[in-house]
């Protein structure tokens, strides 16, 4: 791995990754593509991490955490310090073909409209979709293209999509640069889930685009559909209505409330029943976080170009 690479800046964050790390560094490793650096960010692993990546990756840049600061603060932490033109985010539990880099670059170079580009990515057994790209409906929900889903072969064509998932992405430096607000660029305010939704429209709010690009294939070893954990149940209603308020038009902030009653409020109270604790400690935190989202939403930064 060349420590001078200037094209591309590969940022990994990695917390208790053991098991996972060695295949995720390797992949990397046998990439026919060669001008990139690593950066791992880890957020104090418990395990032997930190070891494993001193002693047999000794060109890897290491940024050491004294507690789990999340996703989105260490991504920021990576990005502030990479060195390419591109960065590329994955995933700890990635692992991918030796033409992965180069597909994902040659796809990106030369069409300056694009923010980041995403690949294939399918679960472990190579036959299940992880995600195909992020698909935003007209209510509002937020999901992973295909996810959980066998892969039939249907979507093997290059296409624009809303966004692309932060597991395993290409951004363009300048993108993330044209929606840096106070030092961040995923939004830590968001820690973990639906942080790339938000940054993918901050982004194309901004005239960017996304490419899923499906020549370009990804396991994600560790990965599984979509959760129905309270933590997860949490995550998902907290983050969405967060994303909401800082991001939407005017326009459809008036047509979310037209049909929040019909479609929203059921759902609320679906989950004050079902899952009470966890249902309430999203309203609290959407509650304490809201003018900070506000407040990023006619920042020049966060507003439309």
């Amino acid at each position: 791995m060349n420590p001078y690479a200037k094209q591309i800046s590969v940022v990994i964050v990695a917390y208790n990754s053991e098991e996972f790390i060695e295949d995720c560094l390797d992949s990397l490793a046998r990439q026919d593509f060669k001008d990139f650096e690593v950066i791992i960010i880890d957020n104090n692993s418990k395990d032997k991490t930190k070891e494993i990546i001193k002693i047999k990756y000794p060109d890897v840049h290491i940024i050491e955490n004294h507690s789990n600061e999340g996703p989105c603060k260490a991504r920021n932490q990576g990005i502030a310090v990479a060195r390419g033109e591109f960065i590329l985010c994955l995933d700890h539990d990635t692992r991918f073909h030796q033409n992965f880099l180069g597909t994902l670059y040659s796809s990106i170079k030369n069409r300056d409209c694009i923010a980041g580009v995403g690949p294939k990515i399918l679960m472990a057994d190579t036959k299940i979709i992880y995600s195909f790209g992020i698909h935003r409906t007209f209510l509002r929900r937020f999901y992973d293209i295909g996810s959980g889903k066998k892969d039939l072969g249907v979507e093997n064509i290059e296409k624009y999509v809303f966004g692309v998932s932060a597991a395993a992405v290409l951004y363009r430096k300048k993108a993330l640069e044209d929606i840096w607000f106070k030092g961040e660029y995923f939004d830590k305010d968001f820690f973990y889930f639906l942080e790339d939704v938000d940054i993918s429209w901050r982004m194309r709010k901004k005239g960017w685009e996304f490419l899923y690009l499906p020549q370009a294939q990804c396991l994600h070893i560790g990965g599984r559909s979509r959760k129905k954990d309270g933590i997860s149940q949490y995550l998902c209603m907290r983050n969405r209505y967060l994303l909401i308020i800082k991001n939407e038009s005017l326009f459809g902030l008036l047509r979310f409330l037209a049909v929040f009653p019909v479609y929203d409020l059921w759902r609320i109270l679906f989950m004050l029943l079902a899952n009470t604790r966890y249902c309430l400690k999203a309203l609290n935190d959407i509650r304490q976080l809201y003018p900070a989202m506000v407040g990023k939403r006619y920042s020049r930064n966060f507003s439309n170009a």
